[in-house]
C-alpha cells in the first residue's frame, strides 16, 4: 500500500479509469458548484444595497429592482443545485456498479488457499457495504467540499475588501478552528477503519448463524448465537457512539464559537463606528449573514470530509483485495496439457503454514484410464493430495509431472478443463436442474445433459418432476436429497467430458440404497476414465488399480485390495471396522 503521502494520488490513479468517460459530468458538478457559491456571495450584498441605497433614498423601484435580482439569484442557484445533484447521483450509481463488478471479477480470481480463510460474510461487507461508502466519492459530496472550500475563500476576501480590519480581527479564530479540525479528522480515520471491521465481522456472524440455523435449533444453541451476536454488536455500537460523541461534540463546539463569539466580536467592533457614521448598517448586515454563511461551509466542509474518510477508509478495504494476487499472477505456466500416459507425484512436500507439513516425501503414479484409491485417517494428507491434483495450490518441494512435463509450466485453467471435482458437500447454484448439471455454459447442449443424466441413472427422478430439467432447485439444493445431489455432480462431470474424475468423499454422507445406485453410476461414468477417489467407505475402491493408505502426510502402504488385507495391518483394521466380510474377501 502507498504511504499517507502518496495516498490521494495513488487512489485517483486507480479510480480514474471508472470516471474517465464521465469526466463531463463531474466538470458540470464543479461549473455548477462554482457559479452556485458566487450566487449564495452575491445574496447579502444585494441586502445591503436595499439596506444602504433603496431604503434611504426612498427609491422603490431600485428596491424592487434589487428585490429581482436577488429572486433570480436564489432561483439560479436552486436550479444548478438540483441538476447538480440529480446528475452527480447517476453517475455516483453509475461509477460504483462498475466498480463493484471489477472487484467481484478480480475476487473470482483469487486462488482457493485465500477463500478457505476468508469468512463469507466479510467478503460479503467489503463488496457490498464498504463499495457503498466509497459510492460518496463519486458523488456530489466530491464536489461539494471543493464548492464550499471556495465559497469560505470568497466569503472571507468580500469581508476583507469591505472592512479589512474587521476581517483581520477574526482571521485567528479561523485559522485555529480549522487547524483544529484538521488534527481531528486525522484522529478520526482509525476509528472509522475500526468501525467498518467490527460491521464486517457483524455480517460474518449474521451469514455464518443463517446459514447454520437448522444445526443451531438443533443443539438449542439460540440463546448462545444470540448472545454472540449481541455482543460483537454491542462492541460496534460503543465504538460507533465514542465517535459520534467526538464529532458531533466538536462540531457543537466551533458552531457555538462562531454563532456566539464571532457575531459579538463583529458587533463589538462595528456598533461604535456605525454610530460615528464610518460604517453604514448595511456593512454591518452583510459581515452578520456572512459569518453565519462562513459556519455552514466549515461545517459542512468538515462534515464532508469526514464522510470522504470514511469513504477512503472503505476504499483502502476494497483496493486491499485487488491487491492480492490473483491465480494468473500465481500459477504462471502457459503450456497446454497432454495427458496421455501418466501423473506422477515425485517427492512432494506441502504445508499450509511456513514448514508445518501436511504431505511429507510423497511419490505416486496415476497411470491413464487407472483408479487410484487414497484412504487413511482424517488429517492424513488426501484431499490435500488431491488439490495439489487439481492444481489450487503448488508444492514447496518436489513436483507433479503430468507426462513428463511439470505441472507448474501448465496453464492451470487448461487443466483444470480436464478435471472432473466432484466433492461430498456438492454445491449447487441458483436455477434449474439443466443449468446446474452444465454450470451455465451453454456451449454444453441441452442434449448432452440428457444425456449424462441418463448414464448417472437419475432420468426417472427428472421425468418425476413437473418441470423435468427446467425445476428449479432451493438455495444450495435443499429441495433434493444428498443422494439426488450427488448424482447431479457425477452428471456434471460427464456433461464436461472431464478426462480425469476426482472424488473426495464423495459418498460419505448418503445412505447405503443411495450409495449403491451411485456405485453403480460410477461404472458407467468411470469407464474409460483416470479416476482418483478418497474415500473413508471402501465400498466405492474395491475395484480400485492402487490404493495408497495414508498417515501423517507419508504413504505407508499401496497396493490393491486384496495385498493390503494381506500386508497392512492398519488397512484390514479399517476394514474390519466398516464391518465388510474379511471372512468371505480373504476365502
Amino acid at each position: 500500500m502507498p504511504n499517507q503521502k502518496q495516498n490521494l494520488k495513488y487512489y485517483i490513479h486507480l479510480l480514474y479509469p471508472f470516471i474517465k468517460k464521465d469526466i463531463g459530468l463531474l466538470g458540470f458538478g464543479l461549473f455548477a458548484m462554482l457559479c452556485t457559491s458566487a450566487l449564495q456571495l452575491v445574496y447579502p450584498l444585494i441586502l445591503a444595497n436595499i439596506v444602504d441605497k433603496s431604503i434611504p433614498s426612498g427609491n422603490v423601484s431600485q428596491m424592487y429592482r434589487y428585490g429581482a435580482m436577488f429572486i433570480a439569484a436564489v432561483l439560479v442557484s436552486g436550479a444548478l443545485t438540483y441538476l447538480q445533484t440529480i446528475l452527480l447521483s447517476k453517475l455516483g450509481v453509475k461509477v460504483i456498479t462498475k466498480f463493484k463488478a471489477q472487484v467481484f471479477r478480480h475476487l473470482l480470481t483469487l486462488p482457493v488457499e485465500w477463500f478457505n480463510k476468508q469468512a463469507v460474510g466479510e467478503l460479503i461487507a467489503r463488496v457490498e457495504s464498504d463499495a457503498e461508502r466509497v459510492k460518496a466519492l463519486f458523488s456530489d459530496l466530491s464536489i461539494r467540499i471543493i464548492g464550499n472550500l471556495l465559497f469560505f475563500i470568497g466569503i472571507f476576501l468580500v469581508m476583507f475588501l469591505k472592512e479589512w480590519h474587521v476581517a483581520a480581527y477574526i482571521l485567528p479564530g479561523i485559522i485555529v478552528g480549522v487547524i483544529a479540525y484538521y488534527y481531528l479528522i486525522k484522529y478520526l480515520s482509525k476509528f472509522y477503519r475500526q468501525i467498518r471491521e467490527k460491521n464486517a465481522l457483524v455480517t460474518a456472524k449474521i451469514t455464518d448463524y443463517v446459514q447454520g440455523v437448522p444445526i443451531i435449533q438443533s443443539l438449542n444453541l439460540q440463546n448462545k448465537v444470540y448472545n454472540d451476536l449481541r455482543n460483537a454488536s454491542d462492541d460496534k455500537y460503543k465504538l460507533e457512539t465514542k465517535t459520534t460523541y467526538l464529532e458531533y461534540g466538536a462540531q457543537s463546539f466551533f458552531m457555538f464559537l462562531f454563532e456566539v463569539f464571532f457575531i459579538v466580536m463583529i458587533i463589538r467592533i462595528t456598533a461604535p463606528q456605525i454610530m460615528a457614521g464610518i460604517v453604514t448598517l448595511g456593512t454591518l448586515i452583510v459581515f452578520i449573514d456572512y459569518t453565519y454563511r462562513m459556519i455552514w461551509p466549515l461545517m459542512s466542509i468538515s462534515e464532508n470530509v469526514m464522510q470522504i474518510q470514511r469513504s477512503f477508509v472503505s476504499l483502502k478495504r476494497i483496493l486491499e483485495l485487488n491487491e492480492l494476487q490473483s491465480e494468473d499472477e500465481i500459477f504462471t505456466g502457459k503450456r497446454l496439457p497432454t495427458f496421455e500416459h501418466e501423473i506422477r507425484f515425485e517427492n512432494v512436500w506441502f504445508a499450509y503454514n511456513n514448514e508445518d507439513w501436511v504431505l511429507k516425501d510423497i511419490s505416486f503414479t496415476i497411470p491413464k484410464g487407472k483408479k487410484i484409491a487414497l484412504v487413511g485417517p482424517s488429517g492424513s494428507g488426501k484431499t490435500t493430495t488431491v488439490s495439489l491434483l487439481c492444481y489450487f495450490y503448488q508444492a514447496q518441494k518436489g513436483q507433479i509431472l503430468v507426462d513428463g512435463v511439470p505441472l507448474s509450466e501448465i496453464d492451470f485453467r487448461a487443466w483444470r478443463r480436464k478435471i472432473g471435482l466432484i466433492l461430498q458437500d456438492v454445491f449447487l447454484f441458483p436455477g434449474s436442474i439443466l443449468e446446474n448439471v452444465r454450470v451455465y455454459n451453454d456451449a454444453i447442449s441441452e442434449e448432452k445433459v440428457k444425456e449424462a443424466i441418463n448414464v448417472v441413472q437419475l432420468d426417472e427422478f427428472i421425468q418425476e418432476q413437473r418441470l423435468g430439467l427446467d425445476t428449479e432447485l432451493a438455495e444450495r439444493g435443499q429441495n433434493i436429497s444428498q443422494g439426488e445431489k450427488q448424482l447431479i455432480s457425477f452428471a456434471r462431470a460427464l456433461a464436461f467430458d472431464a478426462e480425469i474424475i476426482v472424488m473426495d468423499e464423495a459418498t460419505a454422507s448418503v445412505d447405503p440404497q443411495t450409495e449403491a445406485r451411485i456405485q453403480h453410476s460410477m461404472e458407467r461414468v468411470f469407464a474409460n476414465k483416470t479416476v482418483v477417489v478418497v474415500a473413508h467407505r471402501l465400498t466405492t475402491i474395491l475395484d480400485a488399480d492402487e490404493i495408497l493408505f495414508f498417515d501423517k502426510g507419508r504413504i505407508i502402504h499401496r497396493g490393491t485390495h486384496q495385498q493390503l488385507l494381506k500386508e497392512s495391518s492398519e488397512y484390514r483394521k479399517l476394514v474390519t471396522l466398516q464391518m465388510i466380510g474379511l471372512e468371505d474377501t480373504l476365502g
